[in-house]
């Protein structure tokens, strides 16, 4: 077992820092949004979770669309012209206000900036902004780095979601088993939950307990609450919240292999209603393949029959029924309103990183593509099926992405 020095030091483990300022944020990784006014911010170099105090903000119902197609100039223009990369992205929810940390410069600082759909974006001042912060206990201590260029470190949180006054964080702990979930509440008190989690990755033909989870969220069924954890390369997971119990080592349930050769990039849960009947979906967004959105009643389906315990080949996808979703180059994802997700996407035909609303509906924007639609010639008169089923959602999408001009008639 590697021992972190830090831990054996600190007798409880981790510290709290009350009253903190959020000047000593020296990374990062990934953001959540709590309640209320809370932001928390993880931080791998300092292998800590700061909770950042927002300013309050007006609700805003929903309708705010996003149409940010030069994000990265936008972005750029808040850190002094400087180089950046995008880090992570959540929604305040209700306020329609997107927070984009990054990273700029040579030396990778960490900058937070909130952008508006009316296309403000406000650096936001760390240094002023009152927080509390934790340590995360068995942090990573070691100098390695993933082909000599991405500092193991840096997965200390590789993904973090907040569900009812609980931080969730995925990574990697100090220890061998070091795939680590934490259990953090807020506000910040004594307890810290880690629970090491070993899978069998069907793609791969093994236990792993190193690899940690990349995106992940929850979901329910049968009375019981689910984190669903997706890994690189992609076997899906299945894990009872119940199970995540400090000290425990735990093997999650692989329920489905989503394809070889990929990074999930993040993942969300969310709600459709349809003639009165709502159902309940995650969206996984993928680097390296097309975006799957998984009905969570195929999760609950897999409750009852044995998780995948035998390889499945490369090229093969196994256990659970999924959508494809074209939202290739996704970078990052969240819920906009019942009706939008909001995406960060680096646009592959136009190589440009922007910041689009996209319909829970369809889950693609109308303008990225030139079909017989975009013709001027086209016409919708005379043909029932078009009008009944294509123009009222082409109609939809112009007005959203801000070409209500381009609304063809009906006759």
């Amino acid at each position: 077992m590697r021992l972190s020095t830090i831990t054996a030091i600190l007798a409880c483990g981790f510290c709290i820092a009350f009253g903190a300022n959020a000047a000593d944020v020296k990374s990062i990784s990934r953001l959540a949004a709590g309640s209320g006014n809370t932001l928390f911010i993880a931080d791998w170099k300092a292998a800590r979770i700061h909770a950042i105090s927002l300013p309050a903000a007006p609700q805003q119902p929903s309708g705010s669309a996003f149409n940010i197609l030069d994000l990265e100039s936008l972005l750029s223009a808040q850190v002094g012209g400087a180089k950046v990369t995008v880090e992570d992205m959540v929604v305040r929810p209700g306020t329609a206000q997107v927070y984009v940390a990054v990273s700029y410069g040579n030396a990778k600082m960490p900058a937070l900036i909130m952008v508006t759909s009316d296309r403000k974006a406000r650096r936001i001042d760390l240094k002023a902004a009152a927080s509390t912060s934790v340590a995360l206990r068995d942090a990573p201590t070691t100098d390695y780095s993933f082909w000599k260029e991405t500092p193991e470190r840096s997965f200390t949180v590789t993904d973090m979601k907040w569900r009812d006054g609980e931080l969730f964080v995925a990574g990697l702990s100090n220890q061998d088993f070091a795939s680590t979930l934490r259990r953090i509440r807020y506000p910040f008190d004594s307890k810290q939950s880690i629970t090491s989690v070993e899978i069998y990755h069907a793609g791969h033909n093994m236990i792993e307990t190193r690899a940690p989870i990349r995106a992940m969220s929850f979901a329910s069924w049968g009375g019981k609450p689910y984190l669903i954890a997706a890994y690189t390369c992609t076997p899906l997971v299945t894990i009872p919240l119940d199970d995540l119990k400090d000290g425990a080592h735990i093997r999650g349930k692989t329920v489905a292999e989503l394809g070889y050769g990929n990074t999930p990039a993040d993942m969300i849960s969310y709600s459709r209603t349809e003639q009165g009947k709502t159902e309940d979906f995650l969206l996984l967004a993928n680097f390296d393949r097309v975006s799957n959105i998984i009905p969570v009643s195929q999760l609950e389906a897999t409750g009852s029959r044995p998780g995948i315990e035998k390889q499945v080949p490369f090229g093969q996808l196994a256990g659970v029924e999924v959508i494809q979703a074209p939202l290739a180059g996704t970078l990052r994802l969240d819920n906009l309103d019942e009706k939008s997700f909001v995406v960060v996407r680096r646009r592959l035909e136009k190589d440009a990183l922007q910041l689009v609303s996209i319909g829970k509906e369809l889950s693609f924007r109308l303008t990225d593509h030139v079909s017989e639609y975009a013709f001027a010639e086209y016409s919708f008169k005379g043909n029932d099926f078009q009008l009944q089923n294509i123009k009222p959602r082409q109609d939809m999408l112009l007005k959203d992405e801000g070409f209500p001009d381009l609304i063809k008639a009906s006759e």
